[in-house]
């Protein structure tokens, strides 16, 4: 099974008729919107086939409109189509439909979170008449330069999201990003406004920070385990952290590359763009055109997504925890221990998944449960982290299925 990342977009990608063959061909999209709905009291269905493309954009409405586009799309896919990835990554707002994907926190409550999100960070913008640009082919070094040069104590710029090696955004006053806009257009860049309504991830955004902080606190999150990556951090969310990320996330930068980056070390092979739009997906062709990278909101990804999808097949568990021993460095300068830690228990293994294969039958949970422990002392032994542990047992539920099981 090939390690997979579910990618959530930002508001940006919004546009009216979004999710329109979702809603149409799948009842969960459908009850999905319904819920969402329910709790914000807002009819998105409506909102996205047949708004207004300037009331659609308004944060108060795009954020929960992506979000729950997102979810509904999500749902359509893990549901019908077996659809589990390895990891989890939302571009800004999409960080909440990351969160909620990944079972964090339950969906009605993180619908009530982002229109919230989307009214504070509105009001924090109020009066500042904020913009947000899109920079191509200059590098980071020359955008911020310009953005340090331009900016002044009551009108700033500055860098909001790292996209790419080809794609930056600024974010910050009218004047100020104007200024930089014609700068950065005679150093030869491209320059493109983006269709939201407020300058996010700036220090424009920061009256609404303490606010969100508060909101955070009142709304219950819980550890599912699965590996969710922060736009603050580019790394895995840590549990005890998340609220305070959230909040911190309104006036950081998204580190969008860093976050590619560190998929590529994992060895992610494949990449779904699961919500609206394409962005996401460009943006992998972008940094690593060697990772597959599908947008399920266009037909013919669609298609090649449920294709691939249809055809993989579940891992055996005892024979995939085999393949983890393995493939793990090995940190333990002592032979005797490596023999005792390592050695024996891996032959156990073996032992195992020839009983299995000689009966022609997959193993049953207490296998299951007794080849995990042998593969976890055999982590141990090889003198491997807790994270490390733990990143790799989550590869093993996934690829064989059984998170289940061991949640």
């Amino acid at each position: 099974m090939k390690k997979k990342v579910a990618m959530f977009p930002g508001q940006g990608n919004v546009y009216v008729g979004m999710c329109k063959s979702l809603l149409n061909e799948h009842e969960i999209a459908r009850r999905t919107f319904k819920e969402a709905s329910e709790a914000i009291d807002m009819d998105l269905i409506d909102l996205c086939l047949n708004g207004d493309l300037k009331d659609l954009t308004k944060t108060e409405n795009a954020q929960p409109a992506i979000l729950t586009a997102s979810v509904a799309a999500f749902r359509v896919l893990k549901e019908e189509f077996g659809f589990r990835p390895h990891f989890f990554a939302g571009h800004s707002l999409g960080e909440f439909s990351a969160l909620t994907c990944a079972e964090y926190i339950e969906f009605r409550d993180a619908g009530r979170l982002v229109k919230i999100r989307g009214q504070l960070m509105r009001d924090a913008a109020e009066g500042s008449e904020g913009l947000m640009t899109a920079i191509g082919k200059v590098p980071k070094n020359e955008i911020l330069a310009v953005c340090e040069n331009v900016s002044t104590p009551d009108s700033i710029v500055c860098v909001s999201n790292y996209n790419s090696l080809k794609q930056n955004v600024i974010s910050g006053h009218r004047d100020a990003v104007v200024a930089a806009e014609k700068r950065l257009a005679d150093l030869g860049a491209s320059v493109k406004r983006l269709n939201v309504s407020a300058p996010f991830h700036s220090p424009l955004m920061q009256p609404a920070l303490e606010q969100f902080k508060r909101v955070l606190e009142r709304v219950s999150f819980r550890d599912s385990g699965k590996l969710v990556l922060s736009n603050v951090t580019a790394k895995p969310h840590v549990y005890e952290e998340i609220k305070s990320r959230l909040a911190q996330q309104l006036v950081s930068p998204v580190r969008w590359q860093e976050t590619v980056e560190y998929l590529k070390t994992q060895q992610i092979r494949v990449a779904v763009d699961v919500g609206p739009g394409k962005v996401l997906r460009n943006l992998m062709f972008d940094n690593f055109p060697s990772i597959r990278a599908l947008s399920y909101d266009v037909a013919d990804n669609a298609r090649e997504l449920e294709k691939l999808l249809g055809t993989e097949k579940v891992t055996p568990f005892v024979s995939r925890c085999m393949g983890l021993a393995v493939a793990t460095k090995n940190n333990c300068a002592d032979a005797q221990i490596y023999e005792n830690e390592v050695v024996e228990p891996y032959r156990r293994l073996q032992l195992m998944q020839q009983t299995i294969d000689a009966e022609e039958r997959a193993a049953d949970p207490e296998e299951m449960r007794l080849a995990r422990e042998l593969l976890i002392r055999i982590f141990t032994g090889k003198r491997i982290s807790a994270e490390e542990q733990e990143a790799r047992l989550q590869t093993l539920y996934l690829d064989t299925e059984t998170e289940t099981i061991f949640a």
